[in-house]
């Protein structure tokens, strides 16, 4: 019986995996099969991409559009911040889980399988990987977890959570051991998932390409290898797949500002809940969402928007809330839910280079990242592009797919591979992952925007649906 460990390296670009910054990720690449069209969804967030992985869905049918979001039925007063359980929890009103389709953890428990989830990232994203754990018996491991059984057997065996720090290497140390001491030699998941929080931390809080990001992408790799050296020393090696994923990559932020404060500036009542004086509340994001107290001024923040040079085009829950043609109805890229914002925002980003020599650049808007910092959530070519690489167990050998892939497909292959359905997730399985007459290159497409920006896009068939890769001007 196959079984499978996923590796997620949060805010890798691919662009980074080399023999020199990460030997033993590149080493996966040359010895499996590398997706070269993988993409992330939109917005390109950590706790939207989280949902989209394992439930299979786009953030239209799991319901987590954003980072941080306003959801008046919930907190009217105030923004929700998705890293946080309870905010998370206050979403679900009530039920297990605010996601609206099954994660991968309950489709394999109707079938009599285990998964097993360690993360050293937020704990709002971990309880979102693995909403079920309780009820399931399954195992779900956090770093910033104090209470609650799998904490206290940490614990016990491991002593206690290091505290953070940038770049996050103690963490990631100690969640590699909570995988390789705790969970795979005791518990023998049939998938276990390791999500690792560097390099998108000290991207963030060091800039590309810093020595801080350099220390957190080689301990991010080292863990890699650890994991590899314990699959290779396996009774059953050869039925082990290993998987290195990222959820999103990132841009270099140059030109930091804070949308809500134009907003103000030119006049609008905005903050970040709805209060007696606030018609419009802002969530800061490298994607901004807007929600109206009356729809009926959307066209005028979308007049004032369109003469901003750092604005780039608009984004709607519903189209007709501008005059035609002024939105991209955010239902094109599988995003269009009604939790989502009124509007959402993208910013004009740039293919220069950064410090780093690096290309992408573009504005944003995060109250606790630095200029120059890494940034993603929207639909930069560099924020989009994810890492994704199978090894071993039933996977080919030394190949490149070009099929189109996002991280809605993930969670169908993982399925396919063990033998069960993959009904009601919108991807489908990577079958070029084992099959290279199933690969085929992508089908290009160029969607207009307004404002005289474009989107270019994917099809892994005619009329099939949308991968975007970059938005860029036209």
């Amino acid at each position: 019986m196959p079984r499978f460990v996923v590796m997620a390296l949060d805010g890798m670009r691919p662009d980074l995996v080399s023999p020199t910054l990460t030997p033993n990720v590149a080493r996966l690449v040359a010895e499996g099969v590398r997706f070269a069209q993988a993409r992330s969804v939109f917005p390109s967030e950590t706790r939207v991409a989280t949902p989209s992985f394992i439930t299979g869905c786009r953030p239209g049918g799991h319901g987590m559009v954003a980072n941080t979001l306003f959801d008046a039925a919930v907190a009217p007063g105030r923004l929700l911040r998705t890293k946080l359980v309870a905010d998370v929890m206050a979403m679900a009103q009530g039920r297990e889980s605010p996601l609206e389709r099954p994660s991968l953890g309950e489709r394999l428990a109707e079938a009599g399988l285990s998964f097993a989830l360690v993360s050293a990232g937020s704990a709002g994203a971990a309880r979102l990987l693995h909403p079920a754990a309780e009820r399931l018996g399954g195992f779900r491991w956090n770093v910033e977890d104090v209470d609650g059984e799998a904490a206290e057997r940490v614990r016990d065996r491991l002593g206690p959570t290091p505290p953070h720090v940038v770049p996050n290497v103690a963490r990631l140390e100690h969640a590699g051991r909570v995988l390789l001491e705790v969970v795979l030699p005791e518990r023998r998941p049939d998938v276990a998932l390791l999500w690792l929080s560097e390099p998108d931390i000290a991207f963030h809080w060091g800039g590309l390409l810093s020595p801080a990001a350099r220390e957190g992408l080689a301990a991010a790799d080292a863990i890699v290898g650890r994991v590899m050296a314990w699959r290779d020393a396996q009774p059953d090696a050869a039925e082990i797949g290993l998987l290195v994923i990222s959820d999103h990559g990132h841009v270099t932020g140059v030109g930091k500002l804070s949308l809500a404060e134009e907003l103000r500036k030119a006049g609008f009542r905005a903050g970040t809940g709805m209060a007696p004086d606030v018609d419009v509340v802002v969530a800061p994001a490298a994607a901004p969402g807007l929600w109206f107290r009356d729809p009926a001024m959307a066209p005028q923040v979308a007049e004032f928007l369109s003469r901003q040079p750092w604005a780039g085009p608009l984004l709607a829950r519903d189209a007709s809330i501008l005059p035609a043609g002024q939105a991209l109805p955010l239902s094109l890229l599988g995003s269009g839910h009604r939790r989502s914002a009124d509007l959402v925002a993208t910013f004009a980003g740039t293919e220069t280079p950064d410090a780093w020599g690096l290309p992408g650049t573009a504005p944003f808007d995060a109250p606790d990242v630095p200029e120059g910092g890494g940034m993603h959530g929207g639909l930069h070519r560099a924020e989009l592009a994810t890492v994704l690489v199978m090894q071993g167990g039933p996977f080919r050998r030394g190949a490149v797919a070009e099929t189109p892939a996002d991280l809605t497909d993930i969670a169908p292959t993982l399925l396919h591979l063990l033998g069960l359905g993959s009904e009601g997730c919108e991807g489908r399985p990577l079958a070029a992952a084992w099959d290279a007459a199933q690969d085929s290159p992508p089908l290009h497409e160029v969607i207009e925007l307004p404002r005289g920006f474009v989107l270019e896009a994917m099809q892994a068939a005619p009329a099939g649906r949308l991968y975007p890769t970059a938005m860029r001007r036209g």
